[in-house]
């Protein structure tokens, strides 16, 4: 026995760290999923009164055109955050929605909407280029904004100041749609490639980020039925494609 059991050792590696490893990711999701419980108990309440007032807001009569426009825009986004809070909670139990239809042009719109002025405010020159003949993609469309949010995101604090911002959607096959979000920051070196979707990982300071943006955002993607792909030269930009499944 102990000679078979050498013998797998010697053939496997370090078993015994492996599984120390595998324990310690394991702890740390495990507590990543109290931590999300306890955030999302807090944001809920909040997030019902912002509704519940603009909703109240919505209801006078004497509104000028721009204040209901602000008002009602606070009201979807509260909503986006409440379903994405629930989607944090679906995370952390492995416990995801079915599919949905989605129209991507109208969600990369909407995500652009809400990041212009940030892109504007680092002198970002912003792109869209969209193919509106798209068909429908099978996807909840929260979820959708949440990762193109993530990665448009990701790419301004690339850029940090200047630099150009692409987003792009086409059909790149007959089931299936693409997203594009390029950006001309300083490039992804090979070796952090392919570390880039563990989770924990990053390169941002201490304090500035979780290592947990790029892997949440690879675990929708996969739950929604596609897959996320990165190409980068360094001192050129990367670029991030996201593919769609359509709806049959």
């Amino acid at each position: 026995m102990a000679d078979a059991l050498a013998k797998y050792l010697s053939e496997n590696g370090n078993v015994e760290g492996e599984l120390l490893e595998l324990l310690a990711f394991n702890e740390k999701m495990a507590e990543l999923g109290r931590m999300a419980a306890g955030v999302v108990h807090e944001l809920n309440t909040p997030l019902s009164v912002i509704v519940s007032a603009t909703q109240m807001i919505l209801r006078e009569e004497d509104l000028s055109e721009s204040v209901r426009e602000m008002v009602e825009r606070v009201n979807e986004e509260a909503h986006r955050l409440a379903e994405m809070t629930k989607g944090v909670l679906s995370f952390a139990r492995r416990d995801w929605a079915g599919r949905a239809e989605a129209d991507v042009n109208q969600v990369a719109g909407e995500v652009m909407t809400f990041l212009r002025f940030e892109a504007r405010k680092r002198a970002i020159l912003v792109i869209e280029d969209l193919d509106f003949r798209l068909p429908f993609i099978a996807a909840d469309a929260n979820r959708v904004k949440q990762v193109i949010i993530n990665l448009v995101m990701n790419a301004l604090q690339a850029m940090g100041e200047d630099g150009t911002l692409l987003l792009r959607t086409a059909q790149e096959t007959e089931s299936t749609v693409t997203v594009q979000v390029s950006d001309t920051g300083p490039g992804i070196p090979p070796a952090v490639q392919e570390q880039i979707f563990t989770p924990f990982f990053t390169t941002k300071d201490l304090g500035d980020g979780t290592g947990l943006g790029l892997f949440i955002t690879r675990r929708l993607m996969e739950e929604i039925g596609g897959t996320i792909a990165v190409t980068s030269v360094v001192g050129e930009g990367t670029t991030f494609t996201l593919t769609f499944p359509v709806t049959e």
